[in-house]
């Protein structure tokens, strides 16, 4: 599930780091001269184009000669190599600064150019480096409007790394790789990273997780946050502690919100509450559950629960066990208390579901019996039993076998009762209805 870990390599290495070795620049940079403007459009656009990054170039000037220092000072007759560099900018956005490099040239952002007095990119076009990562963060799906960046560094595979700060409050770090989508991280997610973020760090990066986490209008008093990581759909994940409760929840890349699980449920949802304690929170949950299965007309001392997922209105849905009945449900528990419902372990069948906590639907067959009974079937004691749709007009079509091995039935109930309103033999069900259970399927 998680996604966090972006392949960051143990070291960086600052694939420009002998540009910054030039001489002083003056005091005041030349000017960019017609001269200068014009030897770059010229030359610069091959240059570009052999280095594989995607710039269609739309501005260019020649930088000047620069002497760089021979890769082994103390070889014998080591000299300074001298080598052109430019400066283009992009339609695409993001400027460059280059130099040729022997065999290849080396080129990088105007970003990371910003460190180097006689590199720093100069052309009109690139007078505002960092709006060039806007389409970086873009390719995430993610909001920004970037208002500052920062040049991390880059591994010796190509992976170049950047932190921004955004309009919204966020603060991301970039992974861009040339070829492939920018990964784009939460601070809070690199806190524990040689790419910690300093221009978000962690306490500012909670404080805008928290009015992530304001969106889920849960009743908390945060006393602490944190990223969780982002699942294979893109959706972040954050856990917050409430005291001795908490809750967890995920956002997508637009900021909308998806789900909101309590600790108490979340054992197998984004790994499970680390900063409270789930057994308390657990213990509290099932007496709730309790509460709510009696107030929707389910008497059920709660010992066990799954969460089974989250329906429109941060609508609950868990499956119960009950220390005073054999039987289980599934319980829809609405945050309005009047629109909660109890679907038995048959029924559940009506939200594509089934009772996993080992519960019996013993119960449910008799009553399946009764109804079969009352028209006349009574030799079929139900010995099985499957939720096939509900019926046009009310009631549901269930499918029952009989212990004794005999043709079983399509029982349709009236409403959600098990009274039987008509039967159908299962050798004459068919189409929506055709019976499926191994002992009404003959061979």
């Amino acid at each position: 599930m998680k996604r966090i870990g972006m392949a960051v390599a143990a070291t960086l290495c600052m694939a420009l780091a002998p540009m910054a070795a030039q001489a002083a620049a003056p005091v005041e940079p030349p000017k960019i001269t017609k001269a200068d403007l014009d030897r770059g459009m010229k030359e610069a656009p091959a240059i570009v184009a052999s280095t594989g990054v995607t710039c269609t170039v739309v501005n260019a000037r020649f930088i000047g000669t620069l002497n760089m220092p021979p890769a082994d000072p103390k070889a014998k007759d080591a000299k300074p190599t001298s080598v052109a560099g430019y400066e283009v900018a992009c339609k695409e956005g993001l400027g460059y600064s280059l130099i040729t490099m022997q065999p290849k040239p080396v080129i990088q952002d105007c970003v990371a150019s910003a460190a180097s007095p006689v590199l720093t990119c100069r052309l009109p076009e690139n007078a505002d480096p960092k709006s060039g990562l806007n389409a970086f963060v873009a390719e995430s799906g993610r909001q920004c409007g970037v208002t500052g960046a920062k040049y991390l560094g880059a591994t010796s595979a190509g992976a170049s790394f950047y932190e921004v700060t955004c309009q919204t409050g966020a603060g991301y770090v970039i992974q861009k790789e040339a070829s492939k989508p920018a990964a784009v991280i939460p601070c809070m997610g690199m806190a524990e990273t040689k790419l910690a973020c300093t221009l978000t760090p962690l306490d500012k990066a909670k404080e805008y997780a928290k009015t992530l986490a304001a969106g889920t209008k849960k009743t908390c008093a945060i006393t602490d946050i944190r990223f969780v990581g982002s699942t294979a759909s893109g959706q972040d994940g954050y856990e917050v502690a409430c005291g001795e409760t908490g809750y967890m929840f995920t956002i997508d890349q637009t900021g909308k919100l998806g789900q909101a699980v309590d600790c108490a449920l979340a054992s197998a949802f984004l790994g499970g509450c680390k900063l409270t304690d789930a057994t308390k929170a657990e213990t509290a949950e099932a007496k709730t559950y309790t509460d709510l299965s009696k107030k929707a007309g389910f008497a059920c001392n709660v010992s066990k629960y799954r969460l089974i997922g989250v329906m429109a209105g941060n609508t609950d849905v868990v499956e119960l066990a009950c220390s005073n009945r054999p039987d289980g449900a599934v319980g829809a528990f609405s945050e309005d208390a009047s629109k909660s419902k109890i679907y038995d372990c048959i029924q559940v069948g009506a939200l594509g579901q089934e009772c996993k906590l080992g519960t019996t639907q013993a119960p449910l067959y008799d009553k399946l019996s009764a109804a079969l009974a009352s028209k006349g079937k009574g030799s079929c004691k139900v010995s099985g039993a499957r939720y096939i749709g509900g019926a046009e007009g009310g009631g549901n079509f269930i499918e029952t076998t009989c212990a004794d091995g005999g043709s079983g039935w399509v029982v349709k109930t009236a409403g959600d009762t098990y009274t039987a309103d008509t039967l159908t033999p299962c050798a004459s069900a068919g189409g929506g209805i055709a019976c499926k259970l191994a002992g009404n399927v003959k061979k």
